[in-house]
């Protein structure tokens, strides 16, 4: 009876020690099929390129996904552009709700605040303009 329990004890240790192994090997996978796209360019290549392989389309079909895609882009700019106007009025009520709460004091130092949020943002912008532009001239084309 006492060789049976150091064998069920043995076989559940290794049991245990397999289901490790394969819990790593699967978070492993999972993590590099992670997208880690930086830009909006990075996304799209990684969706056309996984589009591609996991539904084996042909290069006819590559090219349309491609226009739908440009297509989609365009129209989410012409809305983000629609909207836009209207958030910088939304923006502005709130600086002037926070500067009407605000003893005179305080004011000069929240819009140095808000000027160095909004040196941030354009930098962040312009960072972000170039990496694209960085891209767009640097990186190859995907292949078909």
């Amino acid at each position: 009876m006492k060789r049976n329990q150091w064998a069920a004890a043995g076989l559940a240790a290794l049991l245990f020690f397999i289901g490790v192994a394969v819990g790593a090997l699967g978070h492993r996978y999972f993590a590099a099929s992670e997208v880690s796209a930086k830009t909006s360019d990075d996304f799209r290549h990684h969706y056309i390129s996984e589009m591609r392989s996991r539904l084996n389309m042909t290069p006819e079909q590559v090219k349309e996904l491609e226009t739908i895609l440009d297509e989609t882009k365009a129209k989410y700019k012409a809305v983000r552009d629609s909207y836009r106007p209207e958030m910088m009025k939304i923006r502005e009520d709130q600086i002037n709700r926070v500067k009407s709460i605000l003893t005179p004091a305080q004011v000069p130092g929240y819009e140095q605040l808000v000027a160095e949020r909004e040196r941030r943002a354009k930098e962040q912008e312009e960072r972000d303009r170039q990496q694209e532009r960085k891209q767009h001239t640097g990186a190859a084309a995907p292949t078909r």
